[in-house]
């Protein structure tokens, strides 16, 4: 579910096409897993960081792809 969650907000974040979407969605990643890292009672996984990092990058990835498909299939 991290992962399909990152890869949406990854998505997500290419739709507003600046740099600054970017960078922002993915400090709030960071931010979001040093919350509930601080407020857990138990052990926190490393291993959900990465894979939300991944999919954070595989969504932006997806998205970049698409967008030049697209545009070579629109100037062809």
């Amino acid at each position: 579910m991290i992962i399909l969650t990152a890869f949406a907000i990854g998505l997500l974040a290419t739709s507003m096409r600046s740099v600054v979407c970017y960078m922002t969605a993915g400090c709030l990643i960071l931010v979001a897993f040093t919350a509930a890292a601080l407020l857990s009672a138990g052990p926190v996984s490393l291993i959900s960081l990465g894979l939300a990092i991944l999919g954070y990058n595989a969504g932006i990835a997806t998205a970049v792809g698409g967008y030049l498909a697209a545009d070579r299939l629109r100037t062809a």
